[in-house]
């Protein structure tokens, strides 16, 4: 009987162990499963914190290079217009002086025309110029 007994112990423990073990791994696998959904979360908010900052970068890059180009934009419209009446200024300043130019010429023949209508006795009137 007291083998029996002991053997009854040793049934017992054994399957009280194994019902202890079965207990042990069901709660180290809901561990695991939590801790597997706590890194998925994990991973899942770095991946939508990633896309939110390259979303960002990106629009900051855009309106970065649109506002390089505005400035561009403008400065070539504004190097334009300074070398349009740059160019006006000269073209104004450039017939002035040939109308100056052309005057002076045609008083230096009128004085010409005069000074040898005088030595070979000509008609002084003739050297008026007729528009």
């Amino acid at each position: 009987m007291k083998n029996k007994a002991i053997a009854l112990a040793l049934l017992l423990s054994v399957v009280g162990c194994s019902e202890s073990n079965k207990e042990a791994t069901e709660e180290a696998k809901k561990e695991a499963m939590m801790e597997m959904e706590k890194a998925g979360d994990e991973a899942a908010d770095g991946y939508e914190e990633g896309k939110e900052k390259a979303a960002d970068a990106w629009d900051e890059t855009k309106d970065s290079a649109s506002s390089t180009y505005e400035d561009g934009k403008d400065m070539a419209s504004d190097a334009y217009e300074d070398g349009k009446d740059m160019a006006s200024d000269a073209y104004e300043d450039g017939k002035e002086k040939s109308a100056d130019m052309m005057d002076a010429g045609a008083e230096k023949v009128r004085e010409a025309c005069i000074a040898m209508k005088e030595k070979m006795g000509g008609d002084v009137s003739e050297c008026d110029s007729k528009d």
